[in-house]
């Protein structure tokens, strides 16, 4: 009776990921349905331990396909160019997915769309930003105004949206990904300058 109801609660979560899967591509108009789907983020402190991290979603988080890079650049753009250039040279080994989503908005999307267009590799690019209130980030609990940027669209969707909701959770996933590698990497750093 316990595994037929895990199988019921498996199959019902199988069956909302695959609606807001086919909402997604109805909403921004994507090329195909996006099954696998990587996520993109960096994080740095004050210029130390600059570092990028990628998360993989298909239907579940695919943490073995996770990937952490040390970073050589302290803005966003240069850190986001070197991550995507180095996962474009990993494509033979780990194939490319129907979705890049990536945390910044449309310059960064921009960067990632020509990135793909020099390797002759074609996928399709979201990115999700803050919105900004008086040049800072809105960050209210409960209602995080964020804007997803396709192409060349812009979506203002409601906090309470679900498609907006799995953006979200992909970016934060992505974000938690680089922060714990960042803090690892910053320790280590720490040491080696008191060894000093």
């Amino acid at each position: 009776k316990i595994a037929y109801k895990n199988t019921q609660e498996l199959l019902r979560l199988q069956n909302n990921q695959q609606d807001i899967l086919y909402k997604l591509k109805a909403l921004l108009q994507l090329n195909e349905i996006p099954y696998r789907i990587e996520a993109f983020d960096s994080s740095m402190m004050m210029g130390q331990a600059i570092v990028g991290a990628m998360v993989v979603w298909q239907q579940q988080w695919i943490k073995s396909d996770y990937r952490h890079y040390n970073l050589d650049y302290k803005d966003d753009y240069n850190s986001l160019r070197q991550m995507l250039l180095n996962r474009v040279k990993s494509f033979d080994k780990n194939p490319p997915p129907n979705l890049w989503v990536i945390d910044g908005g449309k310059t960064l999307m921009d960067l990632a769309n020509d990135i793909l267009i020099s390797s002759g590799v074609f996928i399709d690019v979201v990115a999700i930003a803050k919105e900004k209130l008086d040049f800072k980030a809105h960050r209210a609990k409960g209602s995080a105004k964020d804007i997803i940027y396709y192409k060349d669209k812009v979506f203002h969707l409601k906090p309470t949206d679900k498609r907006l909701q799995f953006f979200q959770n992909l970016r934060d996933e992505a974000h938690r990904f680089a922060i714990s590698f960042h803090r690892k990497q910053k320790i280590k750093l720490d040491k080696h300058i008191s060894l000093l």
